[in-house]
């Protein structure tokens, strides 16, 4: 008897015949979707979607807990002009989810410590969900330890310093400070400064990583560092890094926000921003709608948000129907280069790390 999710519905073979592939690669579509190349994982997934086909074990088929429900949580006070990644995340998400036939549902929590995992617990032991993408994370995520401890399936959107035993996917952010290094680096800047968030989370440390990389590919040229908290001014961060001798002549921010400060700092200094000799260049990273819209405009790390959904998705999916499944997928983010950081950009090009 073929593999189907109940009798009379479509197969893993019509899967396999309609995308063109061999039945394997349809299963691994589900079980091991980091196996598959770009095109033949689209191929499947629009099979399936095109199809209706759901595998044994999926949300689907699994009683009342399995309704296709998929919980991601919206702490309370949460900016959107402060964190607009996350606006991109649950925007993404909510498309991917329903292209996959699942029910995206949202939660509201408080961000207090210790006042979150309780919202997942209530949510698991009510049969509410069959299973969470997580984000927004920090060292020792209580959420995550009680997701692991009480096998729920989950995947998180990021990563902790420690990268197995669990499922994620994320920009690959220590690529993207480098791209930016690199790209600095080709218009002839040899002081190159970075401007960032201190050595708290994950996301803080590979973005001062990747800094610190491009340098040294470039032949181990000086650092520059200064530091500002997340979601604070960093103007006088800047005005300071600026003030060093000799003076940076470009600066990588660790968000777009303090690229944006970093030129206000450059303004009252009287140092003009952009390409060229003599002008100060700037790259922000999440290349949100504030980067098309400074004068100059902002070179920007785009990340793959979408992508990442997408995959977020799969392998949730395949978590759902293996519970000792487990797969990482890392995407390289895009340098999108504005006028702030290239002499010759008369509108936008974009570079691949």
């Amino acid at each position: 008897m073929r593999e189907a999710d109940k009798p009379s519905s479509v197969t893993i073979e019509d899967v396999a015949q309609l995308a063109g592939v061999s039945v394997s690669s349809a299963r691994n579509y589900f079980s091991r979707p980091q196996l598959l190349s770009a095109p033949t994982h689209a191929r499947i997934k629009a099979a399936v979607a095109h199809t209706g086909y759901r595998p044994r074990g999926s949300p689907t088929g699994l009683g009342r807990r399995q309704l296709g429900r998929v919980g991601f949580e919206v702490p309370r006070g949460e900016d959107p002009a402060q964190n607009p990644i996350f606006n991109q995340q649950l925007l993404s998400l909510l498309w991917a989810a329903t292209a996959a036939g699942y029910r995206l549902q949202p939660f509201v929590t408080g961000k207090e410590p210790g006042s979150r995992a309780p919202h997942y617990q209530q949510l698991w032991e009510q049969r509410e969900v069959a299973g969470f993408v997580v984000t927004d994370l920090a060292d020792d995520d209580e959420r995550v330890a009680y997701l692991q401890a009480a096998q729920v399936p989950f995947v998180l959107f990021g990563r902790l310093r420690e990268e197995t035993g669990y499922c994620w996917v994320d920009t690959d952010n220590a690529a993207g400070s480098a791209l930016a290094v690199q790209h600095l680096v080709e218009q002839g800047h040899q002081r190159i400064a970075y401007l960032g968030w201190p050595a708290s989370d994950a996301v803080a440390d590979r973005r001062l990583e990747g800094y610190r990389q491009g340098l040294a590919a470039a032949g181990n040229l000086p650092e520059y560092i200064q530091v500002q908290s997340y979601g604070q001014p960093a103007v006088e961060q800047a005005h300071q890094l600026l003030g060093r001798s000799p003076r940076p002549t470009a600066v990588v921010c660790a968000c777009d926000e303090f690229a944006n400060d970093a030129v206000r700092a450059a303004a009252a200094l009287g140092l003009e921003v952009g390409g060229g000799p003599g002008r100060l260049a700037v790259v922000g990273c999440d290349d949100s709608a504030l980067a098309a819209r400074t004068l100059p405009t902002l070179s920007s790390l785009r990340q793959p948000i979408g992508r990442l959904a997408d995959r977020a998705v799969d392998l949730l999916t395949a978590k759902l129907a293996n519970p000792r499944f487990e797969a990482h997928v890392l995407e390289r983010p895009q340098l999108i280069v504005r006028e702030s950081s290239s002499a010759s950009c008369s509108g936008c090009s974009s570079k691949s790390g």
